[in-house]
This record gives structure tokens, C-alpha cells and sequence, in this order.
């Protein structure tokens, strides 16, 4: 069998043939080819800038590519008639649709193309707001886990008496981390355990939301338990209550760019993460997620576990905060059987001050309420 493949010393030896007059003959003889192969590999160093061809030469390889080309399209048309012949005779055993796929892959595939870019676009931009407030020092309060739920140990009182808190105290505001309602709807025991239906969980979840009052909520996340409605229902019900009072939304995690008096903090509020925790250090997860998520903050909050956990570390030469909040959910027969302490809600707070990056951190809101009156001197 010939050798398809060219030596760079064949290449140079067939120029010097080529230029010295050899035929194509002569040639394919020589290198023990066939004519068509030296007719295009002639072509191929013309297009590489390697030797003229002579016109009869560039001729010849377009003249048998041309009858190669119309030889193939001729057995497919006599294909293509044979089989309408057939279909017109009625012939048995050929099968004609009534309806064929118009799938064009290409339309397709660059209708796909295009939406994709959009929903990078929207997966990277959902869960970022930006807050200014012109004065400060402002103080945000970061709640997590209510599990709003009539007829479980949930704490209704001091639940209330946070939001009245907030909503009375200028200056103050608060982020909801999720998880707001027990909504037990995907654990069947649980379910026939609860002294309240999901129904009446979330109508109070909605008055809740009320108690804080207008402009006092920055933002409301998600939790797992908030998402169970999502996922068995298909209906992110938490999206429509909190669409109703007005509120900023974002399942799972929010970032905020909070501005006060022109400086500016990073704040990162999730509801869980799964991985990193560790039952030995609570705050080790919200660390961890510091150095390897997306972006750092100066302040980063995660839930869910019903740990209260405050602290101040530095990170690149900056004191940061990371925390977890405690919970309203004071304790379950889940909790009570595996052996968990019981919860202490404590929302903790964060003073942001202005005009430099300084911020100090409570573990509990009322203590923040004292400070942060002092520091607007009232």
C-alpha cells in the first residue's frame, strides 16, 4: 500500500520534479503514489506558498473532485426517486409519516445559547442588593430560624418584642436568614406530629414581617425549610409573601453593599452551607466560607443550626465579623432525642459606622440598642 504521508525532503524533491518539467506520470512513479495524490499535494504547497501550480495542473484536481462530488450527488438522487416510486406505487412495507420533526438543531441550539448567557448573567447578579444611608452610625440585626409554628416550644414573645425592637429603634435594622416557618410538609412525622398546618404558620409568618414595620427589613433569604414548599410544590410561596410587604428577596444567600456616610461594607447572610461546619467551633464554617466562596465580606452571617455564635477575627490585615444566630425554636422532640442543648435567641447586631470602616458587634440585639443609642448621641 502507498504511503499517504509526506517527508518534508519528498516535498522538497517533488517542487524540483514539478518546476524541472516532470510529468504527472513520471512523478507518482517516482514516490510510488497515485497521479490524484501528487495532482493534490502539488495544490496543497501552492496554497502554502510553497510553488506555483501550472493552470492544467490546478484543472485536472478540480475537474476530479468535481466528478467525484457529482457522482455522489447522482447516487443519492436516484435514491431519493427510487423510494418516491415506490411510495406512489403503494408498495408494502414503505412507511410514510404523516407528520415529520421540523426540529432544526441549529435554531435550537442557538435559542438555548442565547437564554443560557441570560441566566448566567441572573445567577450571578440574584442576591445582590446595594443599600445607601446618607448618616449613620446605623446598626443591622441578623435573625435567623423563627420556625413560626403554634403548639411547638417557640419562643412568640421575645420573637415579638425583637421585631417591636427594631421597628421602634431609628437607625436599626434587620435581615431575615431564613427558615421562618417550620412548614413541615416533606417529613411525614413531623407532619403528623405539628399542632399547626403550613396554612396558618405562614399567615403568621406574614404578620411578622408586618410587626417591623415599613423600610425596616433590608432583605429576607430562604432556608430548608422555607424551600420544602418549592421543591415538593413547585411554588416558592416565601417569594409571593415577601413580593407582597414589599421586601427584597433571595433564596439562600444575599449579598449586600451597604453604604453608610460613604463607606462601604460587604455583608454575606446565608442560611446554611454544606460544608465546613463543625459542632466544635460553630463560627469555623463562616471562616472557612470567607476564604472559599465567590467573594470575602466584612461581615458574613450563616444559620441553621440554632448555635448563637459571635466573632471578631482579621482576616488580610481587616477585622471582620462572622456569627450564626441563635433560634426562636427553643427546642424539638428532634433536638430533645439526639441530645441538642436548647436554643437561645439572640439576633446578633452590628454597628456600621461612617466616614471609616468600623464596625462592633453584639450578640444580642438589646445590648446593640443601647450602644447604638449612645453612638447617635440620643
Amino acid at each position: 500500500m502507498a504511503n499517504p504521508f509526506w517527508s518534508e525532503s519528498q516535498e522538497l524533491k517533488l517542487l524540483k520534479m514539478a518546476s524541472a518539467g516532470s510529468s504527472m506520470m513520471e512523478m507518482a512513479m517516482e514516490f510510488g503514489k497515485s497521479s490524484d495524490a501528487v495532482r493534490s499535494k502539488l495544490v496543497r504547497l501552492e496554497r502554502d506558498g510553497r510553488q506555483p501550480v501550472s493552470e492544467e495542473v490546478r484543472e485536472e484536481v478540480v475537474e476530479f473532485e468535481n466528478v467525484a462530488l457529482k457522482s455522489e450527488v447522482a447516487d443519492l438522487k436516484e435514491k431519493v426517486l427510487g423510494f418516491q416510486e415506490k411510495s406512489a406505487a403503494g408498495e408494502a412495507g414503505v412507511v410514510m409519516p404523516e407528520w415529520e420533526d421540523d426540529w432544526n438543531g441549529h435554531d435550537v441550539w442557538a435559542k438555548v445559547e442565547k437564554q443560557g448567557i441570560k441566566d448566567i448573567q441572573k445567577a450571578k447578579l440574584r442576591g445582590k442588593f446595594n443599600v445607601n444611608f446618607p448618616d449613620g452610625p446605623i446598626a443591622i440585626a441578623c435573625i435567623s430560624d423563627q420556625h413560626i409554628a403554634p403548639g411547638t416550644a417557640c419562643d412568640f414573645k421575645r420573637m415579638r418584642e425583637d421585631a417591636e425592637l427594631i421597628h421602634d429603634t431609628p437607625g436599626l435594622y434587620a435581615c431575615l436568614g431564613g427558615d421562618g416557618v417550620d412548614n413541615h410538609i416533606k417529613i411525614q412525622q413531623a407532619t403528623l406530629s405539628a399542632r399547626s398546618t403550613p396554612s396558618d404558620q405562614w399567615r403568621l409568618f406574614d404578620h411578622y414581617l408586618k410587626i417591623f414595620g415599613v423600610g425596616k427589613i433590608l432583605v429576607v433569604i430562604s432556608g430548608n425549610h422555607d424551600a420544602w414548599t418549592t421543591q415538593i410544590g413547585g411554588v416558592d410561596y416565601l417569594s409571593k409573601i415577601v413580593e407582597n410587604n414589599k421586601l427584597c428577596y433571595a433564596p439562600s444567600e444575599a449579598r449586600l453593599k451597604v453604604t453608610v456616610g460613604g463607606q462601604d461594607y460587604d455583608i454575606m447572610i446565608r442560611h446554611q452551607v454544606g460544608r465546613f461546619n463543625s459542632s466544635l467551633n460553630q463560627t469555623h464554617v463562616v471562616k472557612r466560607f470567607w476564604e472559599m466562596n465567590e467573594a470575602p465580606f466584612d461581615l458574613g452571617v450563616i444559620g441553621h443550626h440554632h448555635e448563637a455564635a459571635v466573632e471578631s477575627v482579621t482576616k488580610h490585615s481587616k477585622r471582620i465579623y462572622v456569627a450564626r444566630p441563635g433560634s426562636y425554636q427553643i427546642t424539638t422532640q428532634y433536638a430533645h432525642q439526639y441530645g441538642f442543648s436548647n436554643s437561645i435567641p439572640t439576633c446578633p447586631t452590628f454597628i456600621l459606622f461612617p466616614g471609616e470602616r468600623r464596625i462592633i458587634g453584639f450578640d444580642d440585639v438589646r445590648d446593640a440598642v443601647w450602644a447604638l443609642k449612645g453612638a447617635r448621641g440620643e
